[in-house]
């Protein structure tokens, strides 16, 4: 699976991939087994060690060694999908976050990016996001030429029979059309190309994801009832819980796709407050006054300079303005001026999807200090920026 860019994500949660054990790097980006592959891994040698002991019951307590490297070759058939999704988007022009890999199966993230072609952004999307089921079919077919070469039964062809079938079922499924499937983002894809409307696309083929869910509990509890049967319990809590996660996943996606056409149209002045910059040694008499000269008052933010003439400190209004009125005219506003950490500087021009993937490379920054050319008028508090844009 892939996980689209285009997330309005606050800073702190830049994209990246959860906790784990870095195996490698791709494209300088990490290659993460998230703890929770550990659990998929004991799940699918518990469940897979039966079958092996009843087709080679000779082999003991080696049925699990082959069990547990049946994970193993299904974890590298996970990797080398999403391995294909990290290639194409790369060949494309989008920047490889990180390639996770965890109970699920796994997923490929991406930087986020600004492509001012909607539609080529759509063509870009899809290509990235049916390479990986395809790589799955190729693999299956390569499984399925190479069991002739080994003896039915033996080790080697109970291995490939069972990563054959495994990844013509994850090719097969991955296909499906609904979101959080690769076949749902590129149905989304092919839908965003056709109306220039990500946010339909994406509405459409999350709700397709949302049957797909629904079908798997479907088929796990009434196809067996069909049949005169019991449902089997492991089956349905195995169903329900993929189901589950395929809801979640597409509702999720869902709400992103609101944030991001929220986005699109958001007006960044909403959030500017009106600013300008005093040097650290400026008095506070000179700073007050030239502030009240503006007609604005203390809504005026004022930010100071350093040495170097880079912002560092808000000035704090109330406690330079409780300075005795004689002593403003030799007090510098550098004792009463109020550190604001991380910053960035942006346009006046700058639109909300920008100043977005600007945060990207600065993922610490509290402040965005507007700039008109070499002036500053304007400051934005980051985090009352992403409380309005993220707002449900």
């Amino acid at each position: 699976m892939t996980e689209a860019s285009a997330k309005a994500n606050p800073p702190a949660k830049r994209t990246g991939a959860s906790n784990g054990l870095i195996i490698g790097w791709v494209f300088g980006a990490p290659v993460v087994l998230a703890w929770s592959w550990f659990i998929a891994a004991v799940i699918i040698t518990v469940l897979f060690a039966p079958w092996v002991s009843n087709v080679r019951p000779d082999l003991g307590i080696l049925s699990w060694i082959v069990a547990f490297a049946y994970a193993v070759f299904l974890f590298v058939s996970v990797f080398l999908h999403e391995l294909a999704h990290a290639i194409a988007g790369a060949a494309v022009g989008q920047k490889v976050a990180a390639i996770e890999l965890n109970i699920w199966g796994g997923f490929t993230r991406f930087e986020p990016k600004i492509e001012e072609d909607p539609k080529r952004a759509a063509s870009t999307s899809f290509i990235i996001s049916v390479v990986g089921p395809v790589i799955n079919l190729a693999l299956a077919g390569l499984g399925w030429l190479a069991m002739g070469a080994f003896e039915q039964s033996s080790v080697p062809w109970l291995l490939l029979i069972a990563v054959t079938f495994a990844n013509a079922a994850l090719g097969i499924i991955n296909l499906l059309p609904g979101i959080p499937l690769d076949g749902g983002w590129a149905i989304q894809a092919l839908i965003w190309r056709g109306t220039s409307s990500q946010y339909l696309g994406t509405v459409i083929a999350a709700w397709i994801g949302r049957i797909i869910a629904a079908g798997f509990v479907f088929w796990a509890v009434v196809t067996p009832l069909l049949r005169g049967e019991r449902p089997d319990l492991i089956t349905v809590l195995w169903m329900s819980a993929i189901a589950f996660m395929l809801w979640f996943s597409a509702s999720d996606a869902v709400t992103h796709a609101k944030r991001a056409r929220r986005m699109e149209t958001y007006d960044l002045h909403a959030v500017i407050q009106p600013a300008i910059a005093a040097t650290h040694d400026s008095t506070i008499e000179q700073t007050l006054g030239f502030a009240d000269s503006l007609g604005k008052g203390p809504s005026v933010i004022i930010v100071v300079l350093n040495e170097r003439g880079l912002p560092y400190a808000f000035l704090d209004r109330h406690a330079a303005s409780q300075v005795p009125i004689g002593a403003q005219r030799s007090e510098t506003i550098a004792d009463y001026a109020r550190p604001f950490g991380g910053w960035i500087g942006v346009p006046e021009d700058i639109t909300a999807p920008h100043l977005l993937e600007s945060l990207t490379h600065r993922p610490k920054a509290a402040y965005c200090i507007v700039m008109r050319g070499s002036t500053l008028t304007g400051v934005i508090d980051l985090q009352e920026f992403f409380d309005e844009l993220l707002a449900d």
